[in-house]
């Protein structure tokens, strides 16, 4: 640098610049260039923005056959020629012959086995007591169409109460049924007397029937009043002229030896 620097000449008037001032500028040139170029390739890279993604989606169904290309068609295989079918050989028809069954041998008759004869059953017959025998009454005790509750008492027959009877339930015209005997008390060997008491109307009906004095067993009871409420009866009768009256009836349930 020392021979870069201008040195002062003595006696000239003009700087002369010769080969080595050139030399000197031509180096400063380049050094100049170089730190440029130093600056410049220092700066940061220009950031460039993202590009969009897109993203593509198929059915899951879809089968990656259609993208591929077609196959060409397989030819069709030529049909084989029919071969030839063998008829099979007629079989002779099968003679069969008849079997003949042998009868069964026909089993002994089993020896009768003695019937033992079961015990005789105890027939229930239900006694029907006879009604009272017609008897006269006196006008305090009879039964009369106005309608008194108390029945009728007993008198002895006199001359003034001729014409007078009391209702009669037994009697071969009127049909009344006997009283069945209940199979359930049948099998307790159940028995009793049952005594009733009816309120027989004018036409023969009974109106009314009660339990006067029970059998000790509430099946014949029922039975008993239940048969006695259909029964038809004799009315009543005071100067030959049907009236409303009480009666009693008995109905005795005895089992038969």
């Amino acid at each position: 640098m020392d021979a870069c620097a201008m040195r002062p000449t003595f006696g000239r008037d003009k700087p002369a610049f010769g080969p080595v001032h050139l030399a000197c500028l031509a180096v400063a040139l380049a050094l100049h260039l170089a730190l440029l170029w130093l600056m410049q390739g220092s700066r940061p890279a220009p950031v460039t923005p993202p590009e969009p993604i897109t993203l593509s989606a198929r059915w899951a169904g879809e089968s990656d056959k259609d993208d591929a290309p077609a196959k060409p068609a397989t030819p069709a295989a030529t049909p084989a020629p029919p071969r030839e079918v063998k008829k099979p050989a007629p079989v002779p028809p099968k003679v069969v012959k008849p079997v003949v069954k042998k009868p069964a041998p026909t089993p002994p008759k089993p020896k009768p086995v003695p019937m033992t004869k079961p015990a005789p059953v105890a027939k229930a017959e239900p006694v029907v007591a006879p009604s009272a025998p017609a008897t006269p009454q006196t006008a305090a005790n009879t039964q009369s169409a106005s309608g008194a509750s108390a029945p009728p008492t007993k008198s002895r027959q006199t001359g003034a109460g001729a014409g007078s009877s009391a209702p009669i339930a037994r009697d071969a015209r009127l049909n009344n049924p006997e009283p069945p005997y209940p199979p359930e008390s049948r099998r307790r060997g159940e028995e009793g007397r049952v005594v009733l008491k009816v309120r027989v109307s004018k036409e023969g009906t009974a109106e009314s029937v009660d339990v006067e004095q029970s059998s000790g067993h509430r099946r014949l009871d029922m039975v008993a009043r239940k048969t006695v409420s259909r029964w038809r009866f004799i009315p009543a009768k005071q100067n030959n002229t049907a009236v409303p009256a009480w009666t009693g009836v008995t109905i005795i349930f005895k089992l038969g030896n």
